[in-house]
């Protein structure tokens, strides 16, 4: 759960730009130099987000001083801010405070704020990297110095260090206070993470639901309460109210957080097989994220990276995916305003990567059956080096689910203290832990398990268990009560089942029930074939000549298909210049179609044919989705022209390096 930088870290900035004269660059004085006047330049600068202008600011204030106290501090703000580089941010604020305790501190009211002000600061980067100990050091330094006190401040940090009761008398204290609804709201937020973090689904979602009706009633509403409320719905399975409070935190969009309120609406959209919805959300995603100052880059990059990640995945883009959960496994997030370890974002963005690089090596190797000696060669070069690296991956997650508490908490659905990952996406646990220790673990997890209606998630995981472990008619069985306990929202989680279902089926020789499944599957989410690595039973029928008859033989070559008897039907039609394949399925009902026809470059049917076996697997394997090559870009990280930091002033090189641009 996140929490949001509390008004006690940086409230001296307003009061310094009360005592400081204002100054603009333009309006500076050339031929003599006024540190007071230039400090207070920068402040403004930085509050108006001219990022260049401010570090130009602090640095000419350096050239004038090397030893100045306000130079140092307000770099040392710049580089938080403005670039995100909290060790170098550290550094100066840590020596502007030295200079002023060294010089037998604060000697005037100046003084005074620019030391308060560096401890803030120091606090809040101490946070932000993940030195939760040395954050509460800072802040109780802090308190014993100055007034008012931020009890609540503490709260955060303390839950992190998992001193839970240390973290409650903080709160506590917090809301005994008169007339600070500041102190209020952050203590009730972290209450809402405190209890969470206990693994008590009920404290944790009345703690969560309190924090966000008391923000309801403030001017100013933030979104984070609401966001951590819909954390505590979904830990109760409590699909709607979780939408309902996303899209109103979605209302509520406040500079310098966290919480991405379109992230988990996306995320909530596409496990519901929602996923025009949720490519809505993506797009609004980024445009949240982008519009958040720098120093928020180190904190959730590589969340929003996932996110996108795992849309593309099911959205029939594997191997772009995989290109992405590389990259955010390489360069993780920062973890200070979330409860989440690293541990749990580093293992879910290796199980991701393995997910993504696993499809990418299916979509690889039916790229091979189409394709001329030459390419098809390559292709299966390349789905050999995709497997390995899902292989590595995986052994990664392994190595970071160290801690029972974590696996379990996994194991459990919509807990707080598991690895970050989507439940649908949570059979990867077996493929990296092994059958063994995830059905041991399960046996656990059931016995601490106090909410009924998460059975449908244990069981589902027991299944991917069984059929992991060969057992098939053990899968099936687990396979049809999962999906009757399962919650109706979870629509990827079922067609995962009924794929798996269909595979047990087949190979204890029910073929009716087989193709039903398999049905089912593909009527949902059709792309979960290619992520189990299904082979459809189909039969084909051929009409025609010419492309028809080499399409019909590249087709029988895929990985996706098993040609002979079946209950599905793949129906090709062609001659010499065009063709069409369809995917008529058990009831008669058409699945997908492809249809192609000869163009410029194409030297004889052989070309046409391929182009048709590779438009047939995309239409047959992949949602139906208006995915434009904008999207594509976009959620790869790079720049479109619907937003992002693209149509705003540029903030700093550092800025548009972080982010990709």
């Amino acid at each position: 759960m996140p929490h949001d930088p509390t008004e006690g870290d940086l409230r001296n900035v307003a009061e310094l730009l009360r005592q400081l004269e204002d100054g603009d660059l333009a309006d500076l004085p050339t031929d003599q130099f006024d540190e007071e006047l230039w400090a207070g330049a920068t402040l403004e600068a930085l509050g108006a987000e001219k990022n260049v202008r401010a570090r130009e600011l602090a640095e000419q204030i350096l050239d004038h001083d090397a030893e100045s106290v306000a130079g140092h501090i307000l770099l040392g703000l710049v580089y938080h801010h403005a670039e995100g580089n909290l060790p170098r941010a550290f550094f100066h604020l840590q020596y502007g405070r030295q200079r002023i305790e060294e010089a037998g501190g604060p000697q005037d009211d100046g003084g005074w704020n620019w030391h308060a002000l560096a401890i803030s600061a120091m606090a809040m980067v101490s946070g932000e990297m993940g030195r939760h100990r040395d954050k509460v050091q800072y802040l109780l330094e802090r308190d014993e110095l100055y007034e008012p006190t931020y009890p609540a401040d503490r709260g955060w940090p303390l839950m992190r260090l998992r001193q839970y009761e240390a973290a409650k008398d903080a709160v506590m204290e917090a809301l005994s206070l008169e007339g600070r609804p500041d102190q209020k709201a952050h203590a009730l937020t972290a209450l809402c993470a405190i209890e969470a973090e206990q693994l008590d689904r009920l404290k944790g979602y009345e703690a969560c639901m309190a924090a966000a009706e008391w923000e309801r009633g403030q001017e100013r509403p933030a979104p984070t309460p609401f966001t951590n409320a819909a954390e505590g719905s979904l830990g109760m399975l409590e699909h709607d109210q979780a939408e309902r409070l996303m899209l109103e935190a979605s209302d509520y969009f406040r500079f310098g957080t966290v919480s991405n309120p379109w992230l988990d609406l996306m995320e909530l959209y596409l496990s519901e097989g929602r996923l025009a919805e949720a490519l809505d959300a993506s797009r609004r995603m980024l445009d949240w994220r982008h519009d958040q100052p720098v120093f928020m880059e180190e904190q959730n990059r590589a969340e929003t990276e996932m996110a996108s990640a795992s849309f593309l995945i099911v959205a029939g883009h594997a191997t772009k995916a995989a290109e992405i959960t590389r990259r955010a496994l390489d360069r993780p997030d920062r973890t200070g305003f979330t409860s989440s370890e690293t541990e749990q974002l580093q293992a879910a963005a290796a199980l991701l990567d393995a997910l993504a690089h696993r499809t990418a090596a299916e979509e690889a190797a039916e790229r091979a059956s189409w394709s001329g000696w030459w390419e098809g060669s390559s292709a299966v070069a390349e789905s050999l080096r995709l497997r390995l690296r899902a292989w590595s991956s995986s052994r990664r997650a392994a190595s970071l689910i160290e801690s029972e508490r974590m696996l379990l908490a996994t194991l459990r659905p919509y807990l707080a203290g598991s690895v970050e990952i989507a439940e649908w996406a949570e059979p990867e646990l077996v493929q990296a832990l092994g059958p063994g220790v995830v059905g041991a673990a399960l046996r656990r997890a059931e016995a601490v398990e106090d909410l009924d209606r998460a059975s449908g998630y244990l069981r589902a995981l027991e299944a991917e268990v069984a059929w992991v472990d060969g057992n098939a008619r053990r899968t099936l069985e687990l396979v049809d009560r999962a999906m009757d306990e399962l919650p109706a929202p979870e629509k990827l989680m079922r067609a995962r089942l009924a794929a798996l279902g269909a595979m047990a089926a087949r190979s204890v020789g029910d073929g009716e029930r087989s193709a039903e499944l398999f049905d089912t599957a593909l009527q949902i989410d059709p792309g979960v074939l290619r992520r189990v690595g299904a082979e459809l039973p189909v039969k084909l029928s051929v009409s025609g000549n010419g492309v028809a008859e080499r399409t019909a033989k590249l087709l029988r070559k895929s990985p996706r298909f098993d040609v002979g008897r079946g209950a599905f039907e793949i129906q090709v039609d062609g001659g010499s210049g065009s063709g069409k394949a369809c995917l008529i399925g058990p009831r008669g009902t058409r699945i997908a179609c492809a249809r192609v026809t000869a163009r410029a470059g194409d030297r004889d049917v052989r070309d046409i044919a391929r182009r048709l076996a590779a438009e047939f697997h995309r239409q047959a394997f992949a949602p139906r989705l208006d995915l434009t090559q904008a999207d594509l870009q976009s959620l790869d990280g790079s720049p479109t022209a619907a937003g992002g930091r693209a149509k705003e002033q540029l903030r700093s090189v550092t800025d548009r390096l972080v982010s990709g641009d």
